[in-house]
């Protein structure tokens, strides 16, 4: 039998749209409890191929980018077994992009960590989408730029852990990931944004470079060999010339001084030490904003290179969706 929302439940729809995944939650904000989740493959730029495919019409785009929330939307309605109408839906990630839903602005540095000055536009409930909904942008920088980081780091500061870190000193919010974010925050407000390809570059490497027949996916990250190999590309990522320590996976492989798993794990700390070397040997506070075995990558890459100072960490999905009700709260939508 269906259960009628209730407001003072503050259930709330939950979209996080990326480029290549889609993921819609039925999130209880009372105890941030996942209710129901749906998710798939139907990212943004796929979203948007098939709607330039169907002949790009302006006056079509909403509904066919609609179209795909509704299909998420009856799965979480049959699997939660609540009815969804009128239930308001926050939507961060790429929704806001060039090939989103509806292109939005992006806010500009320096940003309030608590959400009050991003750029953010709300759509009333309307037939082919009764639900009150909010569509976050992005922030720039003069040189950088983030779309949906900026709602998991107001996230990751309500959730905390950072109180002993003095105004004035500088704490960075990392958001691993295909393009890695590094998001530096004094006080209460973001001041600068660092991006880093280091998964697309790893993609590149090991799939498509001399290198790929020198490296298989294999055993888990935490085995002996594969986290020594990946403690040794940490190391020489951020002490190394990248380019030649790169070429060492071929050498390696031909050498018979490493195996194709080892390789890998090797590759991938690479360029995760490569990435974070100039970080951990400042004086920065760290906050590592991350889920799964990229989180798991990261953290040890930290272990590695000795951060100065101790690692606080969240959990990527928290921190969305603990963004996400501050976002709706404030707009008094829950």
């Amino acid at each position: 039998m269906s259960e009628s929302a209730s407001p003072s439940a503050r259930r709330f729809l939950s979209c996080d749209w990326g480029t290549s995944t889609f993921r819609l939650r039925l999130l209880d904000g009372e105890i941030n409890r996942i209710v129901a989740l749906s998710r798939g493959e139907q990212g943004i730029a796929a979203t948007f191929a098939a709607w330039r495919a169907a002949g790009g019409n302006p006056e079509d785009r909403w509904s066919h980018f609609s179209g795909v929330l509704e299909q998420h939307l009856a799965r979480v309605a049959r699997e939660s077994g609540y009815a969804l109408t009128g239930l308001p839906l926050v939507i961060s990630g790429m929704a806001s992009s060039s090939m989103g839903m509806r292109e939005l602005p992006y806010a500009r540095l320096p940003l309030a960590t608590d959400g009050s000055d991003l750029s953010i536009e709300h759509i009333p409930a309307r037939t082919d989408l009764p639900h009150p909904a909010v569509i976050i942008s992005g922030v720039r920088g003069d040189d950088d730029l983030m779309r949906g980081e900026e709602t998991q780091l107001i996230g990751a500061c309500a959730l905390g852990g950072d109180e002993a870190v003095a105004p004035a000193r500088a704490r960075v919010y990392v958001f691993p990931g295909t393009h890695s974010k590094h998001v530096e925050v004094r006080g209460a407000r973001a001041v600068a944004i660092r991006t880093y390809m280091t998964g697309e570059l790893f993609a590149l490497l090991s799939k498509q470079s001399i290198l790929a027949n020198s490296v298989a996916a294999g055993a888990a990250l935490g085995e002996p060999e594969s986290t020594a190999c990946f403690d040794r590309g940490v190391r020489a990522g951020a002490e190394e010339n990248l380019l030649h320590a790169a070429f060492r996976v071929r050498t390696s492989a031909l050498l018979e001084n490493a195996s194709p798993t080892g390789n890998y794990h090797y590759l991938s700390g690479l360029l995760i030490g490569a990435e974070l070397g100039e970080l951990t040997a400042s004086d920065a506070s760290v906050t590592l904003v991350g889920s799964g075995p990229l989180r798991t990558a990261y953290q040890r890459a930290f272990d590695v290179l000795g951060a100065r100072s101790p690692l606080t960490l969240h959990d990527a999905d928290q921190c969305l969706a603990a963004g996400q009700l501050i976002i709706a709260t404030r707009l008094g939508l829950v």
